[in-house]
């Protein structure tokens, strides 16, 4: 068996090659492999994604054709040629968004305890908009409208208006903000 560069997750992989023949080579390994154990692979559900350069050649996989792409979704995550982290941060903020409004009648209810309601944000709404943060983090601009749609949800929690200081109303209720929390996981991720 031979070693292909790459990821892989469930059923989900990524391959990663220096050069058109490189890559041909890898989907040569995985074609084999795959009519070895007698599985089909979808080739409309696989692009190529160049970062420099252009490709040479067709690629195929499985005897069909792989088209190429700009932009490519893996596990969540978007990913562009280039390197361009803006559909990730949009994508996060719109789910963020579906998430409050999802958790309305929650977060605004008296009945609910605050601490409770703290721990919905940074247990669920934090993780969602801070997903891929190692990729943005240590920019505060690229956080803003991530952070913009989790304070409407402190908002709600603390009961304040849009004036509100809330950089201070987070750290009185123990919520970091998606500066702080995408910047660790950056550095993080670059000491790994």
């Amino acid at each position: 068996t031979s070693r292909i560069p790459g990821l892989l997750f469930a059923d989900d992989a990524v391959l990663l090659a220096e050069s058109s023949a490189d890559l041909q080579a890898a989907l040569n390994t995985i074609t084999e492999w795959s009519d070895t154990w007698e599985m089909a692979v979808n080739a409309s559900k696989c692009g190529i994604m160049t970062i420099s350069g252009e490709l040479t050649t067709d690629m195929t996989l499985q005897g069909q054709k792989v088209d190429s792409t700009d932009q490519y979704t893996y596990l969540g995550y978007i990913m562009n040629s280039k390197w361009d982290v803006s559909g990730t941060i949009n994508n996060n903020k719109n789910k963020v968004r579906k998430a409050v409004y999802a958790a309305y009648s929650f977060l605004r209810r008296s009945d609910v305890l605050t601490a409770l309601k703290i721990k919905f944000i940074n247990s669920v709404l934090m993780p969602i908009g801070c997903y891929g943060g190692e990729t943005f983090g240590m920019s505060e601009a690229r956080c803003k409208p991530i952070q913009m749609e989790i304070d409407k949800a402190i908002r709600m929690v603390d009961n304040v208006g849009k004036s509100a200081a809330m950089e201070r109303i987070r750290d009185e209720l123990g919520i970091s903000s998606v500066l702080m929390r995408t910047s660790t996981a950056r550095e993080c991720a670059y000491h790994k």
